[in-house]
């Protein structure tokens, strides 16, 4: 495959930076390498949140991108929060973090604290807040795609945090707005406002309703960002599953109406396993 086809394809890519920063994540100085090997292999789409890693995903990407922050599209989303026991255990990270990734039990502790529903606070005042912290984090005067996280469906239907988010695009502090959605429904729903540039929703496994999502974006213009298809990383163990997720990257990405895909991932060798299967360039072993 040729350099400028490879770089289509790879610029039709996405890092997800959720793992970044946090406390079973990696450490910063493999979040950087990570980060720059995405850009190196012309990855220019990086997504974020102002709750990943307790705001340590935006520092570390801020700091990672200098001198090539408009060479990339930054994604990041406001609307979460944590609560005042986990803000107020903030200061300790930097120590507890070595004892947790090396204790079981500590580990499975952080694993269920992240299954349970972060509160959410939708308000101006909330999002005017969130989108200063980010923006200060990342270094940068401007956001790409800022994008409500995961709201209920009343707050997608409401439309006023949105209404927000338009202010925020008219005063330049953000280029697209839009929503991350847990669900296709969600989807459907955020494609009723016209204000929405953008969503972000989980696509696989591919029903009738996101066939039907898919159809509604590509003729209403709306940016998508697909998530939820490559996260685990391939290995000897997963072989077959694995096939089917290259099949279905290979799938996903001739498909003019999903204009992002998100790799989620922290380790180096996984990210340049799902480059490799995006070009056809990768090995057949999985090990």
């Amino acid at each position: 495959m040729n350099g400028s086809v490879a770089s289509q394809i790879e610029q039709r890519l996405g890092l997800g930076c959720a793992r970044l920063g946090s406390v079973l994540g990696r450490d910063q100085a493999e979040a950087h390498n990570l980060i720059q090997a995405a850009f190196d292999r012309g990855i220019r789409l990086f997504d974020t949140a102002n709750i990943y890693g307790q705001g340590e995903s935006e520092l570390i990407l801020g700091a990672a991108l200098r001198g090539q922050r408009k060479q990339a599209n930054i994604v990041t989303k406001a609307g979460q929060y944590f609560p005042a026991w986990m803000r107020a255990v903030k200061p300790l990270k930097r120590i507890i973090t070595p004892l947790i990734r090396k204790n079981g039990a500590g580990r499975y502790m952080v694993s269920r604290v992240r299954e349970a529903r972060l509160p959410q606070d939708f308000s101006d005042r909330a999002l005017s807040a969130s989108i200063e912290s980010s923006l200060r984090r990342l270094k940068t005067d401007y956001v790409d795609f800022f994008l409500l996280h995961s709201p209920p469906s009343d707050v997608i239907t409401d439309g006023e945090a949105l209404g927000f988010l338009e202010k925020l695009r008219e005063a330049g502090k953000v280029v697209k707005i839009g929503i991350s959605c847990e669900d296709i429904d969600q989807g459907l729903l955020a494609l009723d406002d016209a204000r929405v540039d953008v969503i972000e929703v989980p696509l696989w496994p591919v029903t009738d309703e996101t066939e039907r999502f898919l159809y509604r974006a590509r003729c209403q213009r709306v940016f998508v960002i697909g998530r939820g298809l490559m996260s685990a990383a391939p290995s000897a163990a997963n072989s077959d599953r694995w096939s089917a997720v290259r099949a279905a990257l290979i799938s996903s990405l001739r498909r003019d109406e999903i204009n992002r895909l998100l790799i989620g991932t922290t380790r180096l060798a996984h990210l340049h396993q799902v480059l490799d299967a995006a070009r056809g360039t990768e090995s057949v072993s999985c090990s």
